[in-house]
């Protein structure tokens, strides 16, 4: 006899009958979707944090520059470090008081302070340093071999001016804001110095000397054809005995700033170029003291000679005139003749006597 099914036993075979299975791809699209929605929410979260912190950010980096122990510029110094090392990053270093040097590799960029100066209004050439310069110990000139004056400055042990930094400053040479001073005997370079020329300021990087006196020749005729120029002040970075003997200065790095900016508004041009020529010429007082004393003599027996030409020429004049006044008398008569003969020597000898 059959039995009836139990509800019980209805429910646990439903139970125990398999879920119906969900669409995969309904939930693959249902997944893709969510990521999607979230990726999207990320990156609107990171766009809107980042807007919101880019402010916050600067003025912390500002703060965390200001509180170094060279301040607010020293902290300039750390930044413009991972900056680009290009020319024109050069120029806008100087144009904030810095200066680049290369130490074990790394570029770094200083800012004294207090800062070594001479003011070109104020310039003290040493009646030594004159007296050399008028005897024309060396032959001074500018930009003829700005690689090898480069080179020469940078020829020591421990440089800071490494072969990355000269490259540097040749393509400032090319742009025409690097300049040197070379002092030259015969045909070898003996002296000089290089330096950047920004606005009415002319920073001074480096300088050597390969015989006595002739890089402190060189700089004393860079300070005269600056100031010659229009140029006010020039830059020594730091303090030495041999620029105190040209009336070098410290200053405080704010106020060397402060030069800086304001001679940016009407720069000078350096102008070496006619120099250059002059000097080529023969033209330099500096370097041709002893050859303007014979060019004087020679100009003395040369005056000397043309007035002896010209009283020969007079003399020779009054004889004409003589003979000619003679002939005349004689053919007037015997007694005119005898006059105008005597009157023609009487001029003849005046000439003589001249």
């Amino acid at each position: 006899m059959n039995e009836a099914p139990d509800a019980t036993d209805a429910d646990t075979d439903a139970a125990r009958a398999p879920a119906p299975r969900p669409n995969s791809r309904l939930l693959l699209n249902r997944e893709l979707l969510e990521k999607e929605v979230l990726l999207q929410k990320s990156k609107s979260a990171l766009r809107k944090m980042l807007s919101f912190t880019q402010t916050h950010y600067h003025r912390a980096l500002g703060r965390a520059a200001s509180a170094v122990p060279d301040g607010p510029v020293g902290g300039m110094c750390g930044v413009a470090a991972r900056l680009p090392f290009t020319s024109e990053q050069i120029l806008l270093g100087y144009a904030q008081g810095m200066f680049p040097v290369d130490l074990r590799g790394h570029i770094h960029w200083q800012c004294p302070d207090p800062r070594c100066v001479v003011q070109l209004e104020q310039l003290h050439v040493p009646s030594r340093i004159r007296t050399y310069l008028r005897k024309g110990l060396f032959e001074l000139c500018f930009d003829r071999d700005p690689a090898g004056v480069l080179a020469a400055c940078g020829d020591r042990k421990g440089t800071w001016l490494t072969q990355r930094i000269q490259d540097a400053y040749k393509a400032l040479f090319d742009l025409g804001a690097m300049h040197t001073v070379e002092a030259w005997k015969g045909e070898r370079l003996v002296g000089g110095a290089f330096g950047v020329a920004l606005g009415t300021v002319f920073t001074v990087e480096s300088m050597f000397s390969r015989e006595d006196h002739a890089s402190k020749l060189a700089f004393a005729h860079l300070c005269t054809h600056l100031k010659a120029q229009g140029f006010t002040m020039v830059d020594c970075q730091y303090q030495q005995e041999h620029f105190a003997r040209f009336g070098a200065i410290e200053l405080p790095r704010d106020e060397y700033r402060k030069r800086i900016a304001l001679g940016l508004l009407d720069p000078p041009r350096f102008n070496a170029r006619p120099l250059a020529a002059e000097q080529a010429a023969g033209g330099s007082q500096a370097a041709t003291g002893k050859g303007a004393a014979k060019g004087a003599a020679g100009g003395g027996a040369e005056k000397k000679s043309g007035e002896k030409k010209a009283a020969e020429k007079k003399k020779a004049t009054k004889s004409v005139e003589g003979a000619a006044a003679a002939k005349a008398a004689n053919e007037a008569g015997s007694a005119e003749a005898a006059g105008a003969k005597a009157a023609g020597e009487g001029a003849a000898n005046e000439g003589s006597g001249d």
